[in-house]
């Protein structure tokens, strides 16, 4: 067996203790948004635990793809849920979730191949700090954080019937999924025909973001909200929580990968000048 078949054999044990552990309190809370945070809660001790043996925080990688759906079945089958609302909102969060999941499957290389995020904290700091690092910034603020986002749709989810006003959501939803697809789509395609130059990738969506995963991903989560306004337009404020993601990753993922990219790329300076940061703009400079 490969060492990414381990991997990935090892990461499919966990994730299924994990969220078994975290549907036993589920089972017993009556209020779908407590349930809901505590499940998400046992299930990240869980994985955190287990990177507290194994020194490897990647393992919680796909947790960021693979709870949102998991949370939203199990809140449909607990609760009863199943109205045309809640199908339609869980497809397009299925169909989110495989693409993003399938991405890191194809880029997942294998137990203790750390992202270099976590490796900068583990190699910047000592045990005891990283360990905390590990516990709030790397794991736990990102689990608040998709809670919030998808606390929108636990509404949805709970609405009878069918409202035709939540299909904007839907599609701005899958318009997200789109852009991300194609996104990486390109920059695989890239990397394949440039591997090892150190070159920047600079085709299709590239040539005018240079961040347009993490914009597809601000996109699908600005999505859930537009679609809880078509249910509950009179309590909007709600609903809010995407702008934690979308805060997560203007404040923290942009700027790092900027800063790796500028350290490892040296044509990233002169892409950076002609190239919007976020939204597909038209290049500044044209050659």
């Amino acid at each position: 067996m490969s060492e990414k078949a381990k991997g990935l054999a090892v990461n499919l044990a966990l994730y299924a203790l994990a969220f078994s552990a975290g549907l036993v309190p589920f089972a017993f809370i009556r209020n779908i948004f407590l349930a809901e945070a505590v499940l998400t809660a046992v299930a990240t001790l869980v994985i955190y635990i287990v990177t507290c043996f194994v020194p490897d925080t990647s393992l919680y990688d796909p947790y960021w793809s693979v709870a949102p759906a998991v949370m939203l079945l199990a809140g449909m089958i607990k609760y009863r849920l199943y109205s045309a609302n809640a199908w339609v909102l869980f497809a397009a969060v299925c169909l989110w979730s495989l693409r993003l999941t399938g991405n890191w499957v194809v880029t997942y290389k294998g137990l203790l191949h750390e992202d270099w995020r976590y490796r900068m904290y583990r190699e910047k700091n000592g045990k005891f700090m990283f360990a905390l690092i590990n516990f709030t910034g790397l794991q736990y603020i990102p689990t608040i954080v998709v809670y919030a986002g998808l606390a929108a749709g636990f509404f949805v989810i709970a609405v009878p019937g069918f409202n035709p006003l939540i299909i904007p959501g839907i599609c701005v939803m899958m318009l997200g999924v789109a852009l991300e697809f194609f996104a990486d789509r390109a920059i695989h395609r890239f990397l394949r025909d440039n591997k090892g130059s150190g070159k920047t990738c600079d085709i299709s969506i590239w040539k005018y973001s240079r961040h347009p995963n993490y914009l597809g991903e601000m996109t699908f989560w600005t999505g859930i909200f537009i679609a809880y306004l078509g249910v509950m337009p009179e309590k909007w404020y709600f609903g809010l929580g995407f702008l934690l993601i979308i805060a997560l990753f203007l404040s923290v993922s942009i700027p790092l990968m900027e800063k790796h990219n500028m350290e490892r790329r040296t044509d990233y300076a002169e892409y950076k000048k002609r190239t919007s940061v976020l939204l597909p703009l038209p290049n500044k400079n044209k050659t």
